[in-house]
């Protein structure tokens, strides 16, 4: 895949980026302050992320998608398993982590380049 057609099919330049990320990600703030809520925000704000990064990471081979994606829906799933006490994890913890995750992903972008080489 050239790198030309990468960027035009990449959803991070779209539009959409408002709705699938953006808006997600002003909910998951929100959430952080809303703590009866925040498993019914967080839940479905992180698979949404996550999916959207899935699709985009092979839609276009963003390369921060591809540690995203996954991040964002094992967040998902981590905030799942304390919501239903089968786990007690800190909100702080998943948040911390996607935190990170996600600056370590854009700071991997930078050193390499914005699109996978092989996917």
């Amino acid at each position: 895949m050239n790198r030309s057609n990468c960027a035009n099919q990449d959803l991070v330049g779209s539009k959409l980026v408002w709705l699938v990320w953006w808006f997600p990600t002003a909910l998951i703030v929100l959430g952080a302050f809303l703590p009866v809520a925040r498993a019914a925000i967080w839940i479905p704000c992180f698979a949404l992320m996550g999916l959207a990064c899935l699709v985009n990471a092979r839609r276009c081979g963003r390369l921060h998608c591809h540690i995203t994606g996954p991040l964002f829906l094992l967040a998902g799933v981590a905030t799942a398993l304390d919501a239903f006490a089968i786990a007690s994890i800190d909100w702080k913890l998943v948040l911390g982590v996607v935190a990170l995750g996600t600056v370590l992903g854009y700071g991997l972008e930078w050193a390499r380049g914005k699109y996978a080489s092989i996917l």
